[in-house]
């Protein structure tokens, strides 16, 4: 898929939006018991949907494999479904289907991009710097 980079990167700035937003609410509520909520968002959101992509713009050939696609969408369901219960245990304190169907869904992801990762034909370099002359 060529460009899921730019989706991993499109998808890891609405994270940090939501993450924002939510963290504004977070401190203007006075609910400091969402802090772990707020703090797995940026992380898990934003921080590595963007790396993901980064990855995905370093290494061209990642974008190629088929498996591309389907760790895209079972890591960022994964995300959800997990941040999900993770809000709902931050609200009641008890844990919930949520959280353990979604924290388990997160680590294939993560495990679907080392694979991906791993398993990608090495290549050189798409632009090579040169010295001046």
């Amino acid at each position: 898929m060529r460009n899921i980079d730019k989706i991993y990167a499109s998808l890891g700035l609405a994270w940090l939006i939501g993450a924002a937003a939510f963290g504004t609410w977070l401190g203007a509520s006075g609910h400091p018991n969402f802090a772990q909520s707020h703090a797995h968002i940026g992380l898990l959101g934003f921080v590595a949907s963007v790396l993901f992509g980064l990855m995905h713009k370093a290494w061209p050939e990642l974008r190629q494999s088929r498996l591309a696609l389907p760790q895209l969408v079972v890591y960022e369901v994964g995300t959800v479904v997990l941040l999900t219960g993770k809000v709902m245990i931050d609200a009641s304190g008890q844990p919930n289907l949520l959280l353990m169907t979604g924290a388990p869904i997160v680590i294939i992801g993560g495990a679907m991009f080392l694979w991906l990762f791993v398993k990608s034909p090495a290549t050189a370099p798409a632009t090579m710097l040169s010295p001046a002359e």
